[in-house]
């Protein structure tokens, strides 16, 4: 969906309430904030009910749309009073909601179909074919990640039916949004649920390395102001800017050199470079994914930088300049009508009376109807229209001005009345039993053990290593550029079943009538979301590592878990080994998978300040990190029995032939894993 010529959105973000008036301030097309619940950035202050409803209120008055975030992953407990909260949302006169559940996305689309839904970048949209699956899920907007370079975006939003969304500052996740688990896994705290901890910010040890940085997984801030008529050019829709956890000053600042840039279509001078930094950088800002030049993308923090004074913001100060017309005329009503050229307002008063003493003047009504203290506008001019003398009273007159600029700011175009939202009932189906299939999904041939097909139900593959009959694994990301090459490899294998990761990978696998599965990358909490997934076509859906024991038994239909092996904490477009290539040994660019040979592969190992080593898998700079320990339920027999899968998937990452075939045997015989282990509980 391209629109060159128009300025896209300029949205700001709204941790706070004087962070939303400093972005107004600043010249915010539009704002983005949570409320107390549901959002993925609950360490922002956030908003009440009563915070919202009036945040909402003066967002509009000042002619800013209005998009709350309901961005976390929900677990089965959370759809319903999420799909009420929604519910509530659109009363209270919400512009649209951020959703990364598409489940959640699939309920409000059915019960609330006039309310707008963007894509929330946790949704791991990445091509113009995710688009198309979120259309017909009910989303209207794709936010796409940090990761694609300025030639992706322009790509994507040629061929995307819906609106794209894309940042233009502020900090980045190293992992590409919604398919993180290393704050869950380190600490219990879930980025997906809102909660992340940000062990990316913290030191590791990159062993075998020994360029690389202290900080490997810390990057720099984005800042594409030097990309401005580019950016503008390519159509896109709407630029984020970064920020729920950042002060007012910070939501001020960057607001007001982003609309002034915008406003000139011009990249920005160093001395606005300069000033962006004072407000909040890492070292220094970073293009590094936008250009695809990812070396020299890591920064912290520093202690000068946090000691650094930042201007206090100065409050509202700007108003909106009103143009108006006024009219009386003996026995007829009088009419104000008012407009900021982008909406008009209009009001009819009382008739007039016959002066006695006084007749209205056009400068005393200009007095009466110009007092808009309290609102966020100003009176620019009125045209005046007295025929004869007449008279209306102060209050009179103060009505009808309060009537026309509530008219002007009334929501439009006029939500109608819908029927309340039913109580949200998940749907129950059949499950299988656990041992209906085992599944060995594994790295590479070589570390397929003797007899492990006698012991898996089928064996898993990554595309690029897919031999022997093996099931397909498709990359955890797609992007638009990456697609002719899946084409081809999936044409060449003509494969039965192949392994899907999000909407677009399941649409392009159902082209070539494969009959796909989704793995557990959807991130699946709740059973709308599996029934929105199985309904797409999925034949099994993989469902979220981070559900307890229980929460995986109340789910029914045809799911499957990981039962053994390191979960992907991280997936990154930069390589995690090497400072982003900084000191690579092999040759490779840090990320850009582009200009690396097709097919190189780098391995090590992260260690924290605990000493837990993480293992890494970097395949064309593109790099999954891996859990400290492995999941083993080998010697809980029982308990993986009560999950009631239909498939059990054996997760094999960095583990050799004689180290699965060692599991394989824990597993026949029930034995406990001699090395620390994750459970599901």
């Amino acid at each position: 969906m391209t629109n060159e010529n128009r300025l896209p959105e300029l949205l700001a973000p709204a941790g706070s309430p004087a962070a939303l008036e400093a972005a107004i301030e600043g010249g915010a097309d539009a704002v983005y904030f949570g409320g107390s619940l549901f959002s993925c950035r609950m360490r922002a202050k956030n908003f009440s009910r009563d915070e919202l409803s009036s945040a909402i209120r003066s967002c509009r008055e000042a002619n800013v749309r209005t998009y709350v975030t309901v961005n976390a992953r929900l677990p089965e407990e959370d759809v319903g009073e999420a799909l009420r909260f929604a519910e509530w949302l659109r009363e209270a006169g919400a512009d649209a909601l951020i959703v990364s559940d598409a489940g959640l996305a699939s309920l409000i689309a059915k019960y609330l179909p006039d309310l707008p839904l963007h894509a929330s970048t946790q949704l791991s949209g990445a091509n113009a074919r995710d688009a198309a699956a979120l259309q017909k899920l009910g989303f209207c907007r794709m936010v796409c990640p940090r990761e694609l370079t300025g030639a992706d975006i322009k790509a994507l939003v040629r061929s995307s039916p819906l609106e794209i969304e894309m940042f233009i500052h502020g900090a980045h996740c190293v992992s590409f949004s919604g398919q993180c688990m290393m704050s869950f896994a380190m600490g219990g705290r879930s980025g997906n649920r809102g909660a992340c901890a940000q062990p990316c910010r913290l030191p590791y040890t990159v062993e075998g390395h020994p360029g690389a940085s202290d900080y490997p997984l810390s990057l720099r801030d984005m800042c594409l102001g030097a990309h401005v008529p580019e950016i503008i050019a390519s159509g896109v829709s709407s630029l984020k800017i970064e920020g729920r956890q950042k002060s007012a000053e910070y939501v001020y600042g960057t607001t007001r050199v982003w609309r002034r840039l915008l406003d000139e279509r011009r990249a920005a001078t160093p001395d606005e470079i300069r000033e962006l930094s004072s407000l909040f950088s890492r070292q220094g800002f970073t293009d590094g994914y936008y250009t695809g030049r990812y070396r020299s993308m890591g920064g912290i923090r520093t202690d000068e930088q946090k000691a650094a004074d930042v201007s206090p913001f100065p409050g509202r100060t700007r108003t909106i300049p009103l143009r108006g017309t006024f009219s009386a005329a003996p026995g007829e009503k009088t009419v104000l009508t008012l407009t900021d050229g982008v909406r008009t307002g209009s009001a009819a008063g009382d008739v007039p009376a016959p002066a006695e003493k006084q007749p209205m003047t056009a400068e005393s009504v200009r007095d009466s109807l110009g007092k808009l203290g309290g609102t966020c506008f100003s009176l620019a001019s009125l045209d005046v229209d007295l025929r004869g003398e007449l008279f209306l009273t102060k209050g009179q007159l103060n009505a009808l001005r309060r009537d026309a600029v509530a008219d002007l700011i009334a929501l439009r175009p006029g939500r109608e009345a819908l029927a309340p939202v039913p109580d949200y009932k998940p749907a129950r189906h059949p499950s299988a039993g656990l041992w209906t299939r085992r599944i060995g999904d594994f790295r590479s041939p070589a570390q397929i053990p003797e007899g492990a097909r006698d012991f898996f139900d089928e064996i898993r593959l990554p595309l690029d290593e897919c031999v022997g009959g093996a099931v397909p694994v498709l990359p955890p990301v797609m992007l638009d550029r990456d697609e002719p090459r899946i084409r081809r490899q999936l044409e060449a294998l003509n494969p039965r079943r192949a392994v899907v990761h999000n909407f677009g990978e399941l649409s392009l696998v159902r082209e070539f009538g494969v009959e796909p599965v989704a793995s557990f990358r959807f991130t699946v909490m709740n059973q709308q979301l599996l029934d929105v997934i199985s309904a797409a076509g999925a034949a099994v859906v993989g469902v979220s590592p981070e559900l307890p024991a229980g929460a995986v038994r109340a789910l029914t239909g045809q799911k499957s878990a990981i039962v053994y092996g390191r979960l992907p904490l991280m997936l990154t477009m930069r390589c995690a080994l090497s400072g982003g290539g900084d000191d690579c040994g092999r040759g490779g660019t840090g990320g850009s998978c582009g200009s690396s040979p097709e097919g190189r592969s780098c391995r090590g190992v992260l260690r924290d300040r605990t000493g837990a080593s993480f293992p890494v898998l970097s395949s064309g700079c593109r790099s999954e990190i891996f859990n400290s320990v492995p999941t083993y339920m080998g010697d809980k027999p029982d308990e993986l029995a009560r999950l009631g899968l239909t498939e059990a998937v054996f997760l094999f990452t960095v583990e050799t032939a004689e180290e699965a075939a060692r599991v394989i045997d824990g597993y026949k015989n029930g034995t406990p894993y001699p090395g620390a282990i994750r459970r599901i509980r």
